[in-house]
């Protein structure tokens, strides 16, 4: 009797300690204890994108182009070990604000949204430690940096597209201990920009959870992706190529559409319009209606 009563107690003294040691690691651990509470907070989120039933005409992308509504960027290019860079890419790229920062130039804009409302906020400046990087660059941060670094032409850095951010003592995988880190990763894609690799995503992207590294794809793709827990990788997949999708965010309604070729199927009648490269031998058409 004595050592069954033993026996239950050393299993529950164990258990007992399990749990204690389970919430220290939960309580030291920022991340890993943001990751948790996020994850609860994720649940019954979506956001709807169903297929369209539009109106439609054909045209050309030289239609397009002679099209006053219509812009084009290199905001949805799928970037990766699966789809690299073209030897002969050229990014669209500008100087942010005259700081030194240079990136593409569709998500300037959006940044300086986003970095005054840190500011706003938080009385906190958003501060770049990487952004647009040329090959030679990507290739010394291969060096220096190893397995960590994407590989050549797999690095969205190379686009101007990637911005790794922090604030003031909150770098890296500190940043989350910041209350703008958490911030940044519940709030940035109103903006425009997605945490490129979540903590839910690495089997999809093959890499970890990087909360410090946002990438820009613009409205609505980033709240579909955010509000739905997808990579950019899932994003592309669900997309059927010809297909015109639905949906509404940030206050408007949209159509999205993947297409290839060299006419497409656009809705007769939206406000605006931006048309960007896939990377992958397509082209991604978002339409304000």
């Amino acid at each position: 009797m004595r050592k069954n009563r033993r026996a239950a107690l050393a299993i529950a003294f164990a258990a007992v300690a399990a749990i204690i040691a389970a919430a220290a690691v939960i309580y030291i651990n920022d991340t890993l204890r943001y990751m948790i509470t996020d994850s609860f907070a994720r649940i019954g989120e979506s956001l709807e994108i169903k297929e369209a039933d539009e109106e439609t005409v054909s045209v050309s992308l030289e239609d397009l182009s002679n099209d006053e509504r219509v812009s084009f960027d290199q905001s949805m290019m799928l970037i990766n070990a699966d789809f690299k860079l073209s030897e002969d890419f050229e990014p669209d790229i500008s100087e942010y604000k005259d700081t030194g920062v240079y990136l593409n130039s569709c998500a300037n804009a959006a940044f300086a949204e986003l970095s005054a409302e840190v500011t706003d906020r938080f009385g906190e400046k958003l501060y770049v430690s990487s952004s647009y990087r040329t090959a030679e660059e990507q290739q010394k941060e291969i060096e220096e940096a190893g397995d960590v670094a994407q590989e050549l032409n797999a690095s969205e850095h190379q686009a101007g597209l990637a911005l790794d951010v922090y604030v003031k003592y909150y770098a890296g995988e500190g940043f989350l201990k910041s209350d703008v880190g958490k911030w940044v990763n519940e709030s940035c894609d109103r903006y425009g920009f997605i945490i490129r690799y979540p903590y839910y995503g690495t089997g999809e992207t093959g890499i970890g959870y990087e909360p410090w590294h946002i990438r820009y794809i613009g409205l609505p793709h980033s709240e579909i992706i955010a509000e739905n827990s997808m990579t950019l990788e899932g994003y592309y997949s669900s997309l059927e190529i010809g297909k015109l999708y639905s949906c509404r965010a940030g206050g408007d309604d949209w159509i999205i559409t993947r297409q290839t070729g060299e006419s497409f199927d656009i809705p007769k009648e939206f406000k605006s319009a931006t048309v960007s490269s896939d990377n992958a031998g397509g082209y991604i058409l978002t339409f304000k209606i």
